[in-house]
């Protein structure tokens, strides 16, 4: 079982969790999605609204190859399933275990997420891609209607939807690879999946080509010089 190591720990979280490693998995489960919702998805969903409010776009990142990815409805399915990935990596990082860490990986994910978000404050962009959306009479319709309604075309780069699954695919092939369950069909099925989520930011028109770069250099920069390191710091 992991030591407690509360020098990685937030001191709010000290006062609020003072009995956090005997909590149940469930619970524990519940109290990191919950972190995350209230310190993260909050947070990021005022800033999209405050872009949207000033209508401000500092430069337009749109290349050529945001013009040839055509407009693919179907891809709302990965889209959508990036709300997946929270609940999933909460499960995991609840084990008794692995409190420390799952504790640890969510105080990151929601810091980086507050980095991005003074991107989104200080350098917004406008995604002016949504004209190339066609609205059909069929099942993706209802929700492409429901996401524009509810997501002003902000908080374009890094783009949140690439940024968090990769660190949390990292995060979760870490945690795998040590219970020795990170198969080779696994990592296939995973990555394709994450792959496919990637493209629908681009596909329902979303995000530009430079939102998904952006956000995968901002993952490979928390996971290799903050996240993994202080992992690596917990002690067993």
């Amino acid at each position: 079982m992991g030591t407690s190591d509360s020098s990685n720990r937030w001191n709010i979280l000290d006062r609020i969790t003072p009995n956090f490693h005997s909590w149940t998995r469930p619970k524990t489960a519940l109290f990191l999605l919950c972190f995350y919702l209230i310190t993260a998805a909050i947070p990021y969903w005022l800033t999209n609204q405050i872009a949207a409010w000033r209508d401000v776009s500092m430069f337009n990142p749109e290349h050529a190859i945001d013009g040839m990815i055509p407009y693919m409805p179907w891809n709302i399915i990965f889209y959508f399933s990036f709300y997946l990935y929270f609940p999933i990596v909460a499960w995991y990082g609840s084990k008794s275990e692995r409190r420390d860490e799952g504790l640890m990986f969510h105080q990151t994910l929601t810091a980086s997420t507050w980095i991005a978000c003074l991107v989104f404050i200080f350098v917004p962009v406008r995604v002016t891609l949504r004209h190339q959306v066609v609205f059909q009479d069929d099942l993706f319709n209802p929700f492409m209607t429901a996401l524009h309604s509810a997501d002003p075309p902000f908080n374009s780069w890094p783009s949140l939807h690439v940024f968090q699954s990769t660190l949390i695919l990292l995060v979760m092939r870490r945690w795998l690879i040590g219970e020795r369950k990170w198969t080779m069909g696994l990592s296939i099925i995973v990555w394709v999946c994450w792959a496919l989520l990637v493209l629908s930011t681009m596909g329902i028109k979303q995000h530009y080509l430079f939102d998904a770069v952006t956000g995968l250099a901002f993952a490979l920069t928390v996971w290799f010089f903050v996240c993994k390191p202080r992992l690596n710091q917990i002690e067993y």
